[in-house]
C-alpha cells in the first residue's frame, strides 16, 4: 500500500525521533501538493503543486513521518542501519496518481467501433445501435467474478506501473441486479488483493440496457428499487453515479436515482453535459454531488452553480480524442 501522508509541509515532530524505514533525500523537487487546507483546491491556488527544493521524505512502519527539506528531515527522524536510504539527487518525488474516474471492471472491447465513427456516426447513434456501452454490457453479463476480477487486475497493473496508486472504480456494465453486484464484489476483491487502492461507485444508471428500451422508467425504478437497496446492504460501494444525458437518463429520472442513493447512504456523483447541453453541471449542484465529470458541454450557469456548492470538476479530456470530437470541456 502506498505510504499515508501526516503532515505533507512541515516534518513531524516527536520528542522521539521516528526510525525511518525508508528515506528518500535530495531531491531536486519534492511535489507535496499542499494546500491550505485539505479542501480541494480551486483557482489560483491549482497552479501552486508545493514544491520543496532539495526535498526529502521518511517512511515509517508504511506512513509518512517527514517530510520538508532534506536537512529537516535528517533532523526529524533517526536513520538506522536497517533504513533503506535512497539518493534521489536530480530527480522529482511526487505522490502517486489519483484516478477520480474509471470504468476498470468490463469485458469485451469495441476497437469495431472505430469503422462508425471514421463514417460520421455519432456516440449516441452507436449506443442507440446496441454499440458503445451496450456492447460491452453482453459480454460482461456473460463474464463469471473470477473472469472480471482477472481482467480488472491486468488494468490494475499497468496503471500502478505508471504511477497510479489510488483508482475510482465504476460498476455499470451489467444493468440488471445480479450483474452490477458482481462488478462491484469484483472491486472488493481487488481492493483487499492489489497495491492499489481502490473506491467503488455503483453505476447502475449507466445506460437502458435493450430489454428495457421500450420502458425506460421500468429500468428506473428498477435501479432506485431493487439496485441500490443492494448494493448498500453489502456495502459495495461508497458512491452512486447516473448518466445524465439526452438519450439515456433524464435529469429528472437522474435526480430521482441520486436521491435514492443518498438515502441509502451513497454519495452522488454525475456524467454530466458528455454530449450536449443537457443540466448535469447544474443538477450535480442541486444534489450536493461530490463531483460532476466530462462537461464538455456545460453551460456557465452549472459551471457557477458547481462553484458555489463546491462540485469538484473531473475534466476528461481523453474521452473527446476517442470519440474524434474537437469540443473540450470550457
Amino acid at each position: 500500500m502506498a505510504a499515508e501522508l501526516d503532515d505533507n509541509r512541515k516534518p513531524v515532530e516527536e520528542t522521539r525521533q521516528p526510525t525511518a524505514d525508508l528515506l528518500i533525500h535530495s531531491a531536486a523537487e519534492l511535489v507535496t501538493v499542499a494546500g491550505a487546507s485539505h479542501a480541494p483546491k480551486r483557482g489560483r491556488e491549482l497552479g501552486d503543486i508545493g514544491i520543496i527544493r532539495d526535498g526529502a521524505v521518511a517512511v515509517a512502519r508504511g506512513r509518512i513521518v517527514a517530510v520538508g527539506t532534506t536537512g529537516e528531515v535528517r533532523a526529524a527522524v533517526h536513520i538506522g542501519p536497517e533504513t533503506h536510504v535512497i539518493d534521489a539527487s536530480g530527480k522529482t518525488v511526487m505522490p502517486g496518481f489519483v484516478d477520480p474516474h474509471t470504468h476498470l471492471v468490463h469485458m469485451g472491447s469495441r476497437e469495431f467501433e472505430l469503422g462508425m465513427r471514421l463514417s460520421g456516426r455519432t456516440y449516441l447513434e452507436i449506443l442507440q445501435q446496441g454499440g458503445g456501452i451496450l456492447n460491452t454490457v453482453a459480454a460482461t453479463r456473460r463474464a463469471t467474478l473470477a473472469q472480471l476480477v482477472e481482467g480488472a487486475r491486468r488494468r490494475l497493473d499497468v496503471m500502478l506501473a505508471h504511477g497510479t496508486t489510488t483508482v475510482e472504480a465504476k460498476s455499470g456494465y451489467g444493468l440488471t441486479t445480479e450483474s452490477e453486484l458482481r462488478m462491484l464484489r469484483a472491486v472488493q476483491q481487488l481492493a483487499q488483493e492489489h497495491p492499489v487502492r481502490l473506491v467503488s461507485t455503483f453505476m447502475g444508471a449507466h445506460a437502458v440496457p435493450a430489454e428495457d428500451r421500450d420502458d425506460p422508467e421500468r429500468f428506473v425504478q428498477r435501479v432506485i428499487d431493487e439496485m441500490i437497496p443492494a448494493v448498500a446492504a453489502e456495502g459495495l460501494a461508497e458512491f452512486c453515479d447516473v448518466f445524465c444525458e439526452e438519450g439515456v437518463f433524464t435529469v429528472d429520472q437522474s435526480r430521482r436515482i441520486l436521491e435514492a442513493g443518498k438515502v441509502a447512504g451513497l454519495r452522488p456523483k454525475v456524467h454530466a453535459d458528455e454530449i450536449v447541453s443537457f443540466g448535469g453541471a447544474e443538477l450535480a449542484a442541486e444534489v450536493g454531488a461530490i463531483s460532476a465529470d466530462h462537461l464538455v458541454h456545460a453551460s456557465q450557469e452549472g459551471i457557477r452553480r458547481m462553484a458555489q456548492t463546491g462540485v469538484v470538476a473531473v475534466l476528461l479530456p481523453a474521452t473527446s480524442l476517442f470519440l474524434m470530437s474537437q469540443k473540450f470541456a470550457p
